[in-house]
């Protein structure tokens, strides 16, 4: 069925159920992306078909697109009246997205049936909330109902790390692992026992740990053929503007008189991924001037195809102003289905670190924006990108391994290089040391660039960060210093222009 599916869809065929089971082929290929636009027709074609909005929330939900999933699981609910598979995917997408306390209201419906996987699910809300007593007693009566559930078992280990046993959470998911479990749930076991070795000074076998989970997650989502890598696409882009006339990229397409009429100030965030772009964008969000777009990609939308190949760069670079608004306007359109209108006379904080790539499009949409780019040690970065368990997106696959980790890093940090050296945009580095080191001082620099002024609740949300943003986070590289050597010749010139000590 799912071959004769895809070569009706290839053949231009439309129906829901053709186009939902071609998209099933799609996934099995392992091309989320395709597999999500052919349910977006199908749902399109069909919108009453609850079945395939759910297809369509998990396959988002994989790709990071958290905001649209939860959308679509939520039309998949309100289409299936109900019904536990449908409150599962709307729990597993609120989930993602946060909001824990729809997730746990989903969940505790789907448990009204007594089924151990929502109760699995209800104690993995409870772990993310720092609950580690109802988590142990909602693991514990899920895996009464059914000993054979890796869920409760990982949310026990959970617990463990958070309150500081690591001794037991690595024994924890020995035993687990032992047990010949799915890949999937081999990645999180991994990914969590790697947490808890390196917690107590285990950094070889907790580096093997990333390794192995790295290289499961390679086997299970391989990249799609059609698509170009993330790497290449930067070294691509490098290419072509560092040829690029500067005369066409001064160019101002017009005034961004939208943002001007209800903005104060618009600031995108970027910089490279674990490089203290989180941390910086929760800290001014806590401002009460500040309204943030975290993590939800307004921009992509706008300014897609902008940067795929040389036609369309040219285009962008003689973009005149009829363009130019038709793409601001459905920036602004999608900044508002997220945000309503609670943006008059306040700063938009748009951060999303791998926008970075696309600062030419900013500059022309926006060219009056300030550009924060978010900048840390070298070796840290690279590292912290290997060693992290990402949603799934195109850029994972960079970040499966430390080489590759650390040559993404050198391309987009040339980049950016090129970039500033042509483009006319208002940039200031915030380095995530500076920031560890003297919180208050660094957030009033960064404030006072943002013609904003200094609030506590700032200083309150630093509070809150105590737990990510300490002194351990920095130099984090020197424990796994032998692991780097070998991706030394590629950060060595980052780690000399940035200033960082060599030991």
């Amino acid at each position: 069925a799912l071959v004769l599916a895809d070569r009706a869809e290839a053949a231009g065929l439309e129906h829901p159920l053709i186009l939902t089971l071609a998209a099933e082929a799609s996934e099995a290929r392992g091309d989320d992306e395709w597999a999500a636009s052919l349910l977006q027709s199908a749902v399109e074609l069909g919108p009453d078909q609850a079945e395939t909005w759910r297809r369509l929330a998990t396959v988002q939900g994989r790709l990071g697109l958290l905001e649209p999933a939860r959308a679509a699981a939520e039309r998949a609910l309100a289409l299936a009246a109900g019904g536990v598979p449908y409150l599962m995917v709307a729990g597993a997408a609120a989930f993602a997205a946060g909001d824990l306390e729809a997730a746990r209201a989903h969940y505790q419906a789907a448990a009204a049936s007594g089924g151990a996987e929502a109760i699995e699910k209800l104690a993995a809300v409870a772990v993310r909330r720092g609950e580690t007593e109802e988590a142990r007693k909602l693991a514990g009566r899920a895996l009464a109902i059914s000993p054979d559930r890796p869920g409760a078992v990982l949310t026990l280990a959970r617990a463990d790390m958070l309150e500081a046993d690591p001794v037991a959470a690595e024994k924890r998911l020995c035993d687990l692992l032992a047990h010949g479990v799915s890949d999937a749930v081999q990645v999180a076991a991994l990914d969590l026992r790697s947490e808890a070795r390196d917690a107590q000074g285990k950094v070889e076998i907790a580096f093997a740990d990333c390794a192995a989970r790295n290289a499961l997650i390679a086997r299970a989502r391989p990249p799609a053929p059609a698509h170009e890598p993330r790497l290449e696409e930067a070294r691509r882009l490098a290419a072509w503007f560092s040829r690029a006339d500067t005369r066409s990229w001064r160019h101002r397409p017009g005034d961004d008189e939208e943002g001007a009429r209800t903005l104060r100030l618009h600031a995108f965030v970027v910089g490279f991924p674990r490089s203290g772009a989180t941390v910086l964008e929760k800290a001014l969000a806590s401002h009460p001037q500040v309204v943030s777009l975290a993590e939800v990609d307004c921009l992509g939308e706008a300014g897609r195809d902008c940067l795929c190949g040389p036609a369309q760069l040219a285009a962008l670079a003689d973009m005149d102003q009829a363009q130019a608004d038709r793409r601001r306007a459905l920036y602004w359109r999608r900044v508002r289905e997220k945000l309503g209108d609670n943006l008059d006379g306040k700063t938009l904080l748009d951060t999303r670190p791998l926008h970075t790539l696309a600062l030419p499009v900013i500059a022309k949409l926006f060219p009056d924006a300030v550009i924060l780019f978010a900048v840390r040690d070298p070796r840290d970065a690279a590292l912290s990108c290997f060693r992290r368990r990402f949603r799934q997106n195109a850029a994972v696959a960079e970040f499966l391994t430390l080489p590759d980790a650390a040559r993404y890093y050198d391309a987009v940090m040339d980049l950016a290089k090129v970039y500033r050296a042509l483009l006319s945009l208002d940039v200031l580095e915030v380095r995530h040391e500076a920031v560890v080191a003297d919180f208050d001082a660094e957030l009033r620099r960064v404030l006072n660039a943002l013609g904003l002024p200094w609030h506590d609740a700032v200083r309150a949300a630093h509070l809150q960060l105590a737990g990510g943003l300490n002194s351990t986070g920095v130099g984090q590289w020197r424990r796994y210093a032998r692991h780097l050597e070998v991706v030394r010749p590629i950060l060595d010139p980052w780690v000399a222009r940035g200033g960082y000590p060599w030991v």
